[in-house]
């Protein structure tokens, strides 16, 4: 069953969504997150295999419980320690 965010929930938090994009002989996949990509997933035959590799400073994307079909970004805030 799908949830619905109320109005106050959605300008919370930024639209999310993965976009498949062609590359010529491959297709990358990517995780928008408020109009911004900020991570892409691995490619199939190389070291970042089946990870998310961070696009933006200050987040994370993992799948949920090793599950592809699940992801989870994690929003740090930045500091500046002086």
């Amino acid at each position: 069953m799908a949830r619905h965010r109320s109005r106050k929930q959605a300008r919370r938090y930024p639209e999310a969504r993965i976009d498949c994009i062609d590359e010529g002989d491959t297709v990358g996949i990517y995780v928008v997150f408020g109009g911004v990509r900020i991570a892409k997933r691995g490619a199939p035959d190389s070291p970042q295999a089946r990870i998310w590799i961070s696009l933006e400073p200050g987040f994370e994307v993992f799948d949920k419980n090793g599950d592809a079909g699940d992801i989870v970004i994690r929003q740090h805030q930045m500091v500046s320690v002086q």
